[in-house]
């Protein structure tokens, strides 16, 4: 700063050890300035706001030139005024204006805090991103006009959490797959792979439990590997751009010719990974699994399953289990199956980090302890939950606000599982370590 504006800061309150918000919190705080001398203020405010924009060009072959896109969506902007001359007050539709202290527009030296608090509105809004073509931010921005003077602006970003997911209810479902193929050329004979994931929706920093069952009838030593891919997708003027990103990769122990294995992985999801995004017009984020078997010189089997990513502090609790006991399979193609399950994501927004992962009082005391270390992810469902009380109240069979195609669902009770021949049992078979060694490159 110069002349006799020495300090103009803004400052916020954070409601939780991980300095975020989500939709109903309160953001407190204050507007801090600092004068050398008397001076006179005609307009002193703050705005806090939400917006989301995609901006990219594409050459035109053409003429030789570049087309420019570019997409704007903004979900609240509120104002809140510390000194302004009523006269001059104008608002517009898309600026509410709250209620504050008004102070005098001659400021005396030294140093003067103005407070503010302004509560997030309710409803789908989504979580704070920075992509390659586009952004989702949320701001405060401080603005100080004095009369021949150039007006001077601070600006502080705030992360955003969106609690969508508290509607999916397909988050808690096991999902299963199964891929064949034939060796040609340069390897003969056949390989069978069969994977499962726990469930669909994982937090950051948690763990995706993945068993996979391989049947390598070909003359080479495979490798069963994964990797976990983000998509961006962008919408501006009818035209869309997509950006993608390998979030990790991961391998396990060679499976020998003519061998079977069985193996249980448990891949570790980013603390910092962003969320999935499916509430913004003009921005999707989403994320998919890939498990594969590495054929040398040939197209690799691969099981694709989608994965929700949930803010850290969202939880899921199940409340009632459908299984249906239709199977299908698909040889060509990989599949998602699973069994439908209507789960309820409950946040805990406020909570020590030591204790973010704990359950509302009095629910499930008996098997939800405190984690020792809790710097280590949570336990996943079926660990918490080992027999879940299909009776249990709080039914909710509202339809899921994420739209994937009409997967076909499987029995995925144990007495299934004894009477389906096409998948044997995992003992006497050779299990990985809990940790598969991860790499730069396939």
């Amino acid at each position: 700063m110069s002349g006799s504006i020495r300090t103009f800061s803004i400052n916020y309150d954070p409601v939780n050890d991980s300095n975020t918000f989500t939709s109903g919190d309160t953001l407190q705080g204050r507007v801090v300035l600092e004068v050398s001398k008397e001076v006179k203020i005609d307009k002193l405010y703050l705005k806090c706001k939400g917006d989301a924009n995609v901006h990219w060009t594409e050459s035109n072959s053409g003429d030789n030139s570049d087309d420019s896109y570019s997409a704007h969506e903004r979900y609240f902007k509120f104002k809140q005024i510390f000194i302004w001359d009523k006269s001059k007050m104008g608002q517009n539709d898309a600026t509410l204006v709250t209620n504050g202290e008004t102070y005098k527009n001659l400021v005396t030296p030294g140093y003067h805090t103005f407070p503010f608090s302004f509560q997030l509105p309710h409803g789908n809004t989504p979580s704070s991103f920075k992509g390659s073509h586009g952004s989702i931010t949320y701001v405060l921005q401080a603005k100080l006009s004095r009369s021949w003077k150039l007006p001077q602006n601070v600006m502080k970003e705030f992360t955003f959490v969106s609690n969508v997911h508290g509607n999916g209810a397909h988050l808690l479902r096991p999902l299963s797959g199964s891929v064949d193929k034939k060796m040609k050329l340069f390897t003969s004979g056949s390989v069978s792979v069969r994977a499962s994931t726990d469930k669909e929706g994982y937090m950051q920093g948690e763990r995706i439990k993945v068993e996979t069952y391989i049947e390598n009838s070909s003359s080479r030593a495979l490798k069963l590997k994964f990797k976990l891919e983000q998509k961006q997708t962008f919408f501006a003027q009818s035209r869309k751009n997509y950006a993608t990103k390998v979030i990790f990769k991961a391998v396990e122990d060679p499976i020998p010719s003519r061998a079977k294995k069985t193996f249980t992985s448990r891949l570790k999801i980013p603390s910092n990974l962003d969320p999935t995004i499916t509430d913004c017009n003009i921005i999707k984020v989403e994320y998919t699994l890939k498990v594969y078997v590495d054929v040398p010189y040939a197209r690799d089997p691969e099981i694709i399953f989608p994965v929700v990513i949930i803010p850290a502090g969202q939880y899921c609790i199940p409340q009632q289990n459908q299984v249906d006991s239709q199977v299908s399979q698909n040889t060509r193609e990989p599949i998602w199956m699973g069994s439908t399950f209507q789960p309820a994501l409950v946040p805990f927004p406020h909570v020590p980090a030591a204790t973010a992962f704990a359950p509302a009082p009095n629910l499930y005391p008996s098997v939800y302890t405190q984690p020792a270390n809790p710097v280590e992810p949570p336990p996943s469902y079926t660990d918490i939950f080992p027999n879940s009380d299909p009776s249990a109240s709080g039914f909710n069979p509202s339809l899921s606000p994420f739209h994937h195609p009409p997967y076909t669902t499987m029995d995925s009770s144990p007495a299934a599982h004894q009477h389906r021949p096409e998948w044997p049992s995992t003992s006497g078979y050779w299990q990985s370590p809990a940790n598969p060694e991860f790499y730069p490159t396939k």
